[in-house]
């Protein structure tokens, strides 16, 4: 009798935990079950030849079974409980033997129950201790993995802040003594043009540096905030493209468009158009003077395909892995503006924030081809 309420009891527990881990209806169900499963091997105790029966065995299987499925602040409850009911149980036979009824016809079908109760519990603790393990072990692995990440993400943006800040002294310098030097009056008309295009270079990249520090650090305090929402993409694009084209005309670089005014995608316009203001600023950064940039916005099946393909010098293969990561290092464009990095990092990531990807291809000394793909509006979906 006592291994078939075990048994009974044993799947009533699992499908209870079922409903607590997976269901997520826990707490009432899980105390009254319990308090019920002490309660009915308390009254078979008296049923299954006490001590000598199996029911003594099967209150401790069902404490640990009633642990595992318990909400942590209850295991002191349980733990009390537990050794009240066994107490009692004790007490009671103790002092009067006579209430205990043997309900075997035999020994045999005495050693049968408790041999069944003890295969039971063999399993049954099995299982509880290897979902234990397997728990502990998750969790060990996860916190270390994390570990490993913040300590990898913390070296990152220390690096980053000291290439930053050594990265603002070289213009704030250079500005500091153009001022002193315009002030003495020690330029001649030639002079002052040519240190004016240096300085203008300079904190331009600057400028697009610390754009790109202040989007990033503040996705680091409250997290991206995408809205997502549908957009002409030649609407997007053509603002960004000429503010850079000024740019490039003071480089003597050609930019030239081709772009389906048809497009229209589900993007965050502002996301959007960093993205490509990053991706036209890297290529003029690095295409030399009389070269030529193409920037391009065409439809691919069910992509938007944005294209910024330049004649520049290329990227070097040991520096491809890490591009859209922070494991970033300075690089130098052709009229030696500096870049760090973090520009490609953000693209990747508000690429992937829009449904998108982006990809390149690049060859030393013969340029490089960036790619956003992201998804079209489909005509049922703008109708919708």
């Amino acid at each position: 009798m006592t291994a078939l309420i075990f048994a009974c009891l044993t799947l009533m527990i699992g499908y209870l935990y079922y409903l607590a881990r997976f269901r997520k209806q826990v707490s009432i169900s899980i105390t009254i079950c319990s308090f019920l499963v002490m309660l009915l091997f308390a009254v078979n105790y008296f049923f299954s030849g006490g001590i000598q029966g199996a029911t003594f065995l099967s209150l401790m299987l069902a404490f640990v079974l009633i642990i595992i499925v318990s909400p942590k602040k209850y295991y002191a409850l349980w733990v009390a409980s537990s050794l009240l009911v066994v107490a009692g149980l004790l007490w009671a036979e103790y002092h009067h033997p006579e209430i205990i009824r043997v309900s075997y016809s035999d020994r045999k079908a005495l050693f049968i129950d408790i041999a069944f109760t003890y295969a039971t519990g063999i399993v049954v603790s099995f299982f509880s201790i290897f979902y234990l393990k397997q728990a502990y072990n998750a969790e060990k692995r996860s916190a270390d993995q994390k570990t490993i990440e913040l300590t990898q993400l913390n070296e990152e943006k220390l690096k980053l802040f000291s290439i930053i800040s050594h990265d603002l002294q070289a213009p704030l310098s250079s500005l500091h003594s153009y001022v002193r030097l315009v002030a003495n009056d020690r330029f001649n008309s030639d002079e002052r043009k040519q240190v004016e295009r240096g300085l203008a270079n300079a904190l331009h990249g600057t400028q697009e540096m610390l754009s790109n520090m202040l989007v990033w650090s503040q996705n680091q305090l409250d997290g991206a905030r995408i809205v997502l929402t549908p957009n002409n993409i030649q609407d997007v694009l053509v603002p960004v493209i000429d503010i850079q084209r000024i740019y490039a005309d003071q480089k003597g670089i050609v930019l030239e468009t081709t772009i389906d005014g048809s497009l229209k995608a589900l993007v965050d316009r502002d996301m959007l158009q960093l993205i490509v203001r990053n991706l036209i600023n890297n290529a003029i950064k690095f295409t030399p003077p009389n070269g030529s940039i193409h920037v391009s916005a065409l439809r691919s099946g069910m992509l938007c395909e944005i294209t910024v393909e330049d004649n520049g010098t290329g990227i070097p293969a040991e520096q491809q892995a890490a591009l859209f990561s922070l494991k970033t290092r300075s690089t130098y464009g052709t009229n030696n503006e500096r870049g760090i990095g973090l520009g490609l990092f953000l693209c990747n990531e508000y690429a992937q924030a829009q449904n998108g990807s982006i990809s390149f291809e690049s060859e030393l000394g013969k340029g490089t081809r960036f790619c956003l793909r992201l998804p079209l509006i489909t005509a049922e979906a703008e109708r919708g």
